[in-house]
């Protein structure tokens, strides 16, 4: 027994030796974890992202030389004034007017030597700052207008171009004085070329502004195309977070749903259009114009969804709701059979709303199909006033675009040349076989 104690010493070393090394092993360990490879993220587009100046840009320039007017909505003359007016800079933002009666305004545009930019819809101060930069970009106001006279009576000896912002709705008029770094090269390229434009006419209106419509008539070719339908797995692929959990109904022979107990998206076969809805992000919070109107193309943008040529149309900021035209061939396109506009509503931090079509025109079909001459202004005024009865003061503009007829059965989409005209109910068609018939309503 006398070796006992000696063993227990031996053994409590071994014990501590052995805890001290387990420690260090554990301390130590390093498992060999499988490398995990980041997940990539399938990022879908329906097409190509569009410049602002693509998007917000008028559909009719006018001009008015030392007597006539003269006008166009080629995409190639008014891309190149605004090319121009991005190399300007612009001072001295002023409030002129903010009860601008309607002769004045008429006044202002019947002046020689001066442009006028007419918009479809209320362009933000700060977001046309991004076309025209201006001098003090901190202090621009979050102001709105629909047209802007351009004139260039003294630029031959100021360099400089007087610019009147005008909000037609709430009659507020700014001015702005611009300096042109190369006015030789602005004569030649916008002043000069206008006297070779179309012919217009001022139609004027008491207690009313004047009317501008082509004095001659026009021959415009109408166009068939087939279409290419955007596939409901990539529209579900940009509008759910996880497109393997969204659930397929179909409803009736011209609806199907899909959802995913948070949002909603319905594909209308009969308009050929989809509509999507998260109802959790829906806001009443006042958002500014130009910041509502950059978080609708930032949307649409980053998933390609300005497919055609779509401009700024409308907008209710106090709704959040952004409105796109299409276009075809720099005319308006117009349908009462299938949806010819991109509309968004914004949210809390996110698209609310998005209605837009799913059908892109994709290939022409030749025909032998002349081109269709419409009526001039002057005659198009003279019919509805005498066929139609309607009093021109109900009328806000009238332009010449295309009416849109789908063949469903065939999946042909005609595109019909037509004067409309628009008014507080929206735009109508007057037909073609004769001018100041059938009216209809369209969207």
């Amino acid at each position: 027994m006398k070796y006992i104690e000696h063993i227990k010493s031996v053994i409590l070393f071994l014990l501590i030796a052995l805890s001290m090394t387990l420690t260090f092993l554990t301390w130590s360990y390093k498992p060999k974890y499988q490398t995990i490879e980041d997940i990539q993220v399938e990022h879908v587009t329906l097409g190509e992202q569009k410049a602002l100046n693509k998007v917000i840009k008028p559909y009719r320039l006018l001009f008015k030389g030392e007597e006539n007017f003269t006008g166009t909505t080629s995409s190639a003359v008014i891309d190149t004034l605004m090319s121009e007016l991005s190399q300007m800079e612009a001072n001295d933002l002023t409030l002129i007017n903010h009860n601008l009666a309607e002769e004045k305004l008429n006044e202002m545009l019947r002046a020689p030597n001066r442009m006028t930019l007419f918009f479809q819809a209320d362009i933000p101060m700060p977001t046309f700052a991004s076309i025209l930069p201006f001098h003090d970009k901190e202090d621009i106001p979050e102001m709105t207008f629909d047209r802007v006279i351009i004139d260039w009576s003294s630029l031959a000896i100021t360099d400089q171009l007087q610019f009147l912002f005008i909000n037609t709705d709430n009659r507020t008029l700014h001015r702005s004085f611009v300096r042109v770094p190369d006015k030789i090269n602005f004569k030649r390229n916008i002043i000069d070329r206008a006297v070779i434009l179309d012919s217009y006419m001022e139609i004027e209106r008491p207690g009313a502004t004047s009317l501008y419509v082509l004095m001659n008539p026009t021959e415009i070719v109408p166009y068939t195309y087939l279409v290419e339908s955007i596939s409901s797995e990539r529209l579900k692929k940009i509008l759910f977070t996880d497109p393997n959990i969204v659930q397929r109904n179909i409803e009736s022979a011209y609806s199907e749903k899909y959802t995913d107990a948070m949002s909603l998206m319905t594909l209308d076969t009969l308009t050929q259009s989809v509509h999507y809805v998260y109802p959790a992000a829906e806001s009443i919070s006042p958002i500014a114009a130009s910041v509502l109107l950059k978080d609708s193309l930032d949307f649409l943008n980053e998933h390609g969804g300005i497919t055609a040529d779509y401009r700024f149309a409308a907008m209710n900021y106090q709704k959040h709701i952004i409105d796109y035209q299409m276009f075809f061939k720099d005319l308006p396109v117009y349908s009462d059979t299938t949806t010819t506009r991109i509309s968004t509503t914004w949210g809390d931090n996110r698209i609310f709303r998005y209605r837009r079509p799913y059908y892109v025109l994709d290939m022409i079909i030749p025909d032998d199909k002349a081109a269709k001459e419409l009526a001039s202004g002057p005659r198009t005024i003279e019919h509805i006033q005498t066929n139609l009865k309607k009093d021109l003061k109900e009328i806000e503009d009238l332009v010449i675009g295309y009416y849109l007829v789908h063949d469903a059965g065939a999946q042909l989409f005609t595109l019909e040349p037509s004067w409309f005209m628009l008014t507080t109910n929206g735009w109508g068609r007057l037909t073609l076989e004769r001018v100041g018939g059938s009216e209809y309503g369209l969207e």
